[in-house]
């Protein structure tokens, strides 16, 4: 992502944010409600266009990428998600295939041999038959990442992936990003954790008043003095941002 900025009813969403997602690396985005946040993952995922600046996804201008292929390149993870009706944990999970057929709902043999590989991957192969709707918050939350890997893309977003999950799932939870990073994924994630966010990501990216206010190692960003200026009443725009956003 290079200099973007988003105008939004006449506001300034996000102003001269860049930013980077590397392979092997998970990096972490905080900041206020309301700092821009969500916009930016929109943005990352294609889902919406900056009105300047632009996200490069290796290389290559996102706008001039088609909607199946970043779809094959990045992947969702959406933060407390419940169905409304009990599909079985297989079929959640080759959803993420979708993007690879041309009939869109079609998953043939070698897609549901990838979808039991990302089951297997999480160790919730037991879960297959299982309905969605009938699984703890971790489960889901392991299914959805399930999903993201039979998706095929190496870059993960996740939006605030912990809700609703307790320490021992969040534990979990984080030790099998940290493996997905290890194996070369790049994975970006939201949190409202500043202090669990020092240490469980490489990377983190303080965005306030859609600027990015620092960024750099966690740990050394998300010092006590850090996490006092991202979340104090009185911070305005203070900070200029960041001067190169790219991904891959």
């Amino acid at each position: 992502m290079h200099h973007v900025g988003l105008d939004r009813q006449g506001r300034r969403v996000l102003d001269d944010v860049s930013l980077e997602i590397g392979a092997g690396r998970m990096t972490g985005l905080l900041g206020p409600n309301g700092a821009g946040k969500s916009t930016l993952l929109r943005l990352l995922l294609g889902l919406l266009r900056p009105d300047t600046g632009r996200v490069v996804l290796d290389g290559r201008d996102l706008s001039t990428c088609a909607r199946r292929e970043i779809a094959r390149r990045i992947a969702y993870v959406p933060q407390g998600h419940m169905s409304l009706f009990p599909y079985i944990v297989r079929d959640v999970v080759a959803l993420g295939r979708v993007s690879y057929s041309p009939f869109a709902r079609h998953v043939g043999r070698e897609d549901m041999a990838i979808v039991t590989e990302a089951l297997e991957r999480l160790s919730i192969s037991h879960l297959a038959e299982r309905p969605y709707t009938d699984l703890s918050g971790g489960e889901r939350q392991a299914v959805l990442i399930a999903r993201a890997l039979a998706q095929g893309g190496r870059i993960l977003v996740l939006d605030e992936p912990e809700t609703g999950l307790d320490y021992g799932q969040q534990q979990r939870l984080y030790g099998l990003l940290r493996e997905l990073a290890t194996d070369g994924y790049a994975i970006m994630a939201t949190t409202h954790d500043p202090l669990r966010a020092a240490v469980a990501f490489d990377h983190a990216v303080l965005l306030r008043h859609g600027r990015v206010m620092e960024s750099g190692p966690a740990a050394q960003v998300l010092d006590a003095e850090g996490i006092a200026r991202l979340y104090a009443r009185d911070a305005g725009p203070d900070s200029a941002g960041i001067t190169d956003v790219s991904i891959g």
